[in-house]
């Protein structure tokens, strides 16, 4: 299994089993320093969806639920409301918020010590990034197979390594929606994605139909908060669907060198490291902010 414990950037072995795999597992990255200020943004986000709830008439003052934890309260407010998706719709449809707690996410030291053993100093903070609730049995939320590549501009991104770093919030399990990924499928090129999810509504739903996967081994990414998931723009993977009483609360930020095509070019990234032009790197979320200005 590709799984190792992180010191500061890989060992040349893991570097060597993401570039044999398409994947790898590192445990205990972040710390809770750099996680906590995003779950305490999105935490008072569920609780301004909550009261909005309650104003609007779709959920009663009395299922506020304000005592359960974070992994727990959107799903069991979601599920008291007369519309169980409505505080989801929203507040959380949205999943790209440029706050000072993602920014403190994206650029931790020890998350971007890992990425720069994979592509060096010169780091991009990859226009392409998610915060993702998926809440328990919620179907417009499971994504199919598929691979990054094929959600950005192929022809422009084709020859980038984008590294995808899939990080849970909160402990992932088979059970509450974690992912999978395919041994070895990044050494094939780009499949077609026909597949479309019937799912009314879904947020992601085009992928790799079944008779089109490739040949792998399908390895389950169940990982703890602090843990992440490394995977290339071609691996094929998926995200389960949630059967728990717990929201999925995950990120997914990708990372890609200074001055390659990024396959989103009317996007902006911002600098994350560099050490060759070290006045360009972004301080905080608003110079991150002011590249949308």
């Amino acid at each position: 299994m590709s799984i190792q414990h992180n010191q500061g950037g890989l060992t040349a072995q893991q570097k060597q089993q993401f570039l044999d795999d398409g994947f790898l597992f590192v445990r205990n990255v972040l710390p809770d320093e750099a996680l906590q200020p995003l779950i305490d943004e999105l935490a008072q986000k569920v609780d301004d969806g909550t009261r909005a709830a309650v104003k609007h008439g779709i959920l009663d003052p009395s299922d506020t639920y304000e005592d359960e934890p974070f992994d727990t309260r959107l799903g069991m407010v979601s599920s008291a409301c007369s519309d169980p998706n409505w505080i989801w719709s929203n507040y959380f449809r949205d999943q790209k918020i440029r706050t000072a707690g993602m920014f403190t996410l994206r650029t931790a030291p020890a998350l971007l010590d890992v990425i720069a053993s994979l592509i060096g100093e010169e780091i991009l903070a990859h226009p392409q990034f998610n915060y993702r609730a998926k809440l328990p049995y919620q179907d417009i939320t499971v994504i199919p197979w598929h691979q990054d590549l094929a959600y950005l501009i192929p022809e422009e991104a084709g020859e980038t390594l984008v590294v995808n770093v899939w990080l849970p919030l909160i402990q992932a399990t088979e059970e509450n929606g974690c992912m999978q990924v395919i041994r070895g499928s990044h050494r094939f090129n780009l499949i077609d994605h026909n597949y479309q999810d019937p799912t009314p509504g879904h947020t992601g739903g085009r992928g790799i139909s079944d008779v089109e996967l490739p040949p792998g081994d399908i390895v389950t990414a169940e990982l703890d908060g602090g843990d992440v998931l490394l995977t290339s723009e071609r691996v094929v993977h998926r995200g389960l669907p949630n059967r728990s009483n717990t929201v999925r609360w995950s990120v997914d930020t990708r990372y890609s060198q200074i001055g390659l095509p990024t396959g989103r070019a009317s996007v902006p990234g911002f600098v994350a490291r560099s050490r060759v032009n070290p006045e360009s790197v972004a301080k905080s979320h608003h110079d991150w902010n002011r590249l949308f200005a």
